[in-house]
């Protein structure tokens, strides 16, 4: 019996997988390590893609807080200011008629004066402003200009009975702090997002 030896070299399995260490598993000419790398590149971005779809569903930003420091400073309490607008209201000591300030408050959170409107003229009220208006509206005089202010600093009282206005909400100072005590009004910006904010009166 005569045993014939093939010409065709059959390589070790050992051969492969000393292959597979140094190369890679080839995949139509693609590495595998290049296959997995895209793949988790591709990952990442869509998931940066989806985080950033869901912050603006959420409503992500900045909204104006106002600070009301009370207590010699040591205490304070936030109000937020959804449309950056607020009324601080009071009784004139003299007229005995209400007094409305309307602020607005600006991107660098400067605080700015744009109409006074009060029912009686006379001794106190203004009735003349550089570069502003005087106008008659719902029974009211209305003295249209702007004056900025980094804060508002004042003594509140439960007689004048000061409020600040938000919306449809109002704060009634005088419960905040002690009577004839010194209050001071900032403006900050704070990041939050819009779902945890519903149904929220206060910051």
């Amino acid at each position: 019996m005569v045993f014939l030896r093939s010409k065709t070299k059959i390589p070790h399995p050992a051969s492969h997988f000393i292959h597979l260490r140094r190369g890679g598993l080839g995949i139509g000419g693609i590495q595998c390590s290049d296959f997995m790398g895209q793949r988790l590149k591709l990952t990442g971005t869509v998931l940066i893609i989806l985080i950033v779809i869901a912050l603006v569903g959420c409503g992500i930003g900045k909204e104006k807080v106002l600070i009301l420091k009370y207590g010699q400073g040591q205490e304070e309490h936030r109000i937020a200011v959804p449309d950056g607008v607020f009324t601080l209201s009071f009784i004139h000591s003299v007229h005995h008629t209400p007094v409305h300030e309307v602020y607005q408050i600006r991107d660098d959170n400067t605080l700015v004066l744009k109409e006074l409107r009060y029912r009686s003229l006379g001794v106190g009220m203004p009735y003349d402003y550089e570069n502003g208006t005087l106008e008659i509206a719902d029974g009211e005089f209305v003295l249209k200009f702007d004056r900025e202010f980094e804060s508002i600093n004042m003594i509140v009282s439960p007689i004048p009975e000061h409020t600040i206005t938000i919306g449809e909400d109002t704060y009634l100072l005088f419960e905040l702090t002690e009577p004839e005590s010194p209050l001071e009004i900032k403006a900050v910006d704070k990041w939050s997002f819009k779902w945890l904010r519903l149904g929220r009166k206060g910051a």
